[in-house]
């Protein structure tokens, strides 16, 4: 299986490509670190791409890097690159703004129709967030492009017809360096309470098996909340601002 996966250095990407590679899978495996920087027992030229999607040629690097190797087919791509950014949305330059949307939607929006003639008959999977569909005050910007993100998703699975298999994976908070990267205050959050990035990984490897069209949301909790503010908008508004 030839498996593309964005953000896969350290995390939830880095969760993931390691529980693949305990199924053979071939990796792809793309990120912005330099390779000298990263751990050489897993991470080689034949399988490692860097590239930064907050930059407007990401998706051309990436391309460039498949065809240089001849990889022509797919099995899977996980979207799972996304940046983050906690505070007064007041606060937020347009710079980080603009980063944001890059990276969270333009990259994986471009990468999907850039690798679509290489799915064939394979999985696009989107990692995306309970944000999209619940209130995420100081996470404003985050939750917004999270919700464009499933809009996109809802269009191409029409577009698509079936091929590729078009998933949304939507997570909770999960126990990674996102949180802190998005300047959120120490114990501003019981970040120890949260389920770990591996077994949120193997969580994701069991509801990508199923290879079903659509999205599943981890976590009963989660369900809930996502369902919640799908059908009870008002309620969850008003509880979210008590908590805000």
């Amino acid at each position: 299986m030839n498996l593309l996966i964005t953000g896969a250095t350290d995390g939830i990407g880095l969760a993931l490509a390691r529980q693949y590679h305990a199924q053979n899978a071939r990796l792809i495996l793309i990120g912005r670190k330099p390779l000298g920087e990263l751990d050489p027992a897993f991470f080689s030229a034949d399988n490692y791409c860097q590239a930064d999607l907050s930059q407007p040629d990401a998706a051309s690097q990436i391309t460039a890097w498949l065809d240089l190797r001849k990889i022509q087919s797919l099995d899977l791509v996980i979207h799972n690159a996304g940046q983050g950014w906690y505070g007064d949305p007041r606060q937020q330059s347009p710079e980080n703004v603009d980063s944001l949307l890059r990276v969270n939607v333009y990259a994986p929006l471009e990468l999907t129709y850039r690798l679509l003639p290489r799915l064939h008959n394979g999985q696009v999977a989107f990692i995306s967030s309970v944000a999209a569909n619940s209130p995420a005050p100081l996470y404003a910007v985050y939750a917004a492009t999270k919700s464009a993100l499933e809009g996109f998703t809802r269009s191409l699975r029409v577009e698509a017809g079936g091929r590729p298999i078009v998933q949304v994976i939507r997570l909770g908070a999960v126990r990674t360096g996102m949180h802190a990267k998005s300047g959120v205050p120490a114990g501003k959050f019981k970040v120890e309470k949260f389920p770990s990035a591996e077994i949120t990984a193997a969580n994701i490897v069991r509801a990508l098996a199923r290879r079903k069209p659509g999205s599943v949301t981890i976590g009963a909790g989660n369900a809930l909340l996502n369902w919640f503010g799908r059908h009870f908008p008002a309620f969850i508004d008003a509880l979210a601002g008590g908590r805000a």
